[in-house]
C-alpha cells in the first residue's frame, strides 16, 4: 500500500469531502456506497479507509464543513446589518437561510433514518464531538446583541419549524414562496422580538 505526502493526504482528503458531498446530496447516505465513493475519487478501497472508517464518518465531516459555511455567511449578515433594527436583522437572516437551503441540499434531506444510520454507525465520542461544535443560529444572532422575548430553546425550535417550512415550499414557485416565507417571517418575527 503506498505511503502519502502530507500534500496528498491533502488532496486525497479534499476529493473525498469534495466528492462525497456531490454523491450524498444527490443520492444520500443510504443509497451511497464506499465503492462509489473511491470511483469518483480514483483511489483504493484501502486508501478510503486510511482517511475513514466509514462512509458515515465522511458524511458527518461533509455536513460539519457545510454547517460552517452556512453559519460564516450568517455571522457575515449579522455584521453587516448592526445598523438595521432588531427585527430588520433578524429578518435577514432568515431571508438568508431560505436561500441558503437552496445550496445545500444535503442537509435538507437529512432525515430521521439518516440520523439513525449515523448514530448508528459512529463511536459515541465523534457524535459528541459534532454535538458540542455549537452551530446554532440563535446563540450567533444573541452573541450579536439581539435579544429574544423567548429562552433559546423555544427560538432554536421556532427556526426548526421555519427551516421545515422553507423545504416544505421548494416545490412552489418563487412568488409563492416569497409571499409565504414573507408572511410567516413578519408574524415570527413580531412574537419573538
Amino acid at each position: 500500500m503506498p505511503k502519502f505526502g502530507e500534500m496528498e493526504k491533502v488532496r486525497i482528503r479534499q476529493r473525498l469531502l469534495e466528492e462525497g458531498e456531490r454523491l450524498f446530496s444527490m443520492y444520500g447516505l443510504k443509497k451511497v456506497t464506499v465503492d462509489d465513493i473511491v470511483k469518483a475519487v480514483n483511489i483504493a478501497k484501502a486508501t478510503f479507509y486510511k482517511f475513514y472508517d466509514g462512509k458515515e464518518y465522511l458524511f458527518l465531516d461533509v455536513v460539519q464543513k457545510q454547517q460552517k459555511e452556512i453559519f460564516d455567511i450568517l455571522e457575515g449578515v449579522l455584521m453587516e446589518s448592526e445598523m438595521k433594527t432588531d427585527r430588520e436583522r433578524v429578518k435577514t437572516v432568515f431571508f438568508s437561510m431560505s436561500e441558503l437551503v437552496k445550496k445545500y441540499p444535503l442537509l435538507t434531506g437529512i432525515d430521521n433514518e439518516t440520523k439513525e444510520m449515523v448514530v448508528r454507525k459512529i463511536a459515541p465520542e465523534r457524535i459528541e464531538e459534532f454535538s458540542a461544535q455549537g452551530f446554532d443560529a440563535v446563540k450567533t444572532i444573541e452573541n450579536h446583541g439581539i435579544v429574544f422575548r423567548y429562552d433559546t430553546e423555544v427560538v432554536s425550535n421556532i427556526f426548526h419549524a421555519m427551516y421545515q417550512s422553507w423545504i416544505f415550499l421548494q416545490d412552489q414557485s418563487p412568488e409563492m414562496q416569497s409571499q409565504v416565507i414573507d408572511i410567516m417571517l413578519e408574524g415570527v418575527i413580531q412574537q419573538i422580538i
